[in-house]
């Protein structure tokens, strides 16, 4: 795995980019050296964080590694520059993208970059996350609209718990830092929100994908695909099976060796445009 990500890094970034993410990379996958890769970081941090550039289609994009999120930012990247987990097609050419579960706005970025001419909705509700996303929209002069919200199957006010940048999620069960009181919008009325006829959604909610999605697809007609994070798929792949089935959607998973994995999912107008 760490060959196949760092032959990646190569292929998304090149020169002092490329070196800065594999050292990166290094210091989680060598730990025992840790306080060597750290200190080989040093030279790059700027203001706190460690930035880099890297590919996206036709564009070129800025983008930052926070030394205070190391492990997380890395995640991130590495999800969605490198491994491009979320595969974008570029036949579908969606009139409005929903980002939900934003993190840092990566995808919002890869969405930009393959759709130029849609509109974006991020849906993120941790505040130095949103700060961070705004910064590299800003920077890379991509447009979007960044909601302060989570994204369920009612709308509601509930505890968000707060942990790294991106594993807090409604679940107290785990450790957590601080917790917050956020508002949850429902998928559908994000979705009806703007004129479209085309429209991608990514979903990486922390579990309310289940909800979201038993309210959402019975009422779509729309050309949609789906691509997101099923969580607990052991236990929840049946259910979504038979929800996407039963209103002829395509769904597929990628791979179930985790707890997790990744699907993407096809409404019936979507399966006949591509």
């Amino acid at each position: 795995m760490a060959f196949g990500n760092a032959k990646r890094i190569l292929q998304a970034t090149s020169g002092l980019s490329a070196f800065k993410l594999l050292l990166l990379m290094v210091r989680f996958t060598r730990p025992s050296l840790e306080p060597l890769w750290t200190l080989l970081l040093q030279p790059f941090v700027r203001n706190g964080e460690v930035p880099f550039r890297y590919h996206e289609g036709n564009r070129s994009y800025r983008a930052s590694i926070r030394t205070a999120d190391l492990e997380c930012d890395l995640h991130s990247a590495l999800e969605v520059i490198v491994r491009k987990v979320y595969a974008l097609d570029p036949r579908f050419a969606p009139d409005f993208v929903i980002d939900g579960g934003a993190n840092i706005g990566l995808f919002s970025l890869q969405a930009a970059a393959i759709y130029p001419s849609a509109k974006i909705v991020m849906c993120e509700p941790l505040p130095r996350n949103i700060a961070q996303a705004e910064k590299l929209l800003s920077m890379n002069h991509v447009a979007a609209d960044l909601l302060p919200v989570c994204i369920g199957g009612s709308r509601r006010t509930i505890p968000f718990y707060c942990r790294g940048a991106n594993g807090s999620s409604f679940d107290a069960k785990e450790p957590y830092t601080s917790v917050l009181e956020i508002e949850v919008l429902r998928l559908r009325d994000i979705a009806e929100s703007r004129p479209a006829q085309r429209v991608l959604i990514k979903l990486d909610i922390e579990g309310m994908e289940m909800e979201s999605l038993q309210d959402y697809v019975p009422v779509e007609s729309r050309s949609v695909i789906i691509l997101g994070e099923l969580h607990r798929h052991r236990e929840n792949r049946p259910i979504m099976e038979a929800l996407f089935a039963g209103h002829g959607w395509s769904f597929e998973v990628g791979d179930v060796s985790g707890e997790d994995t990744i699907f993407e999912a096809h409404s019936p107008a979507a399966r006949a445009q591509v």
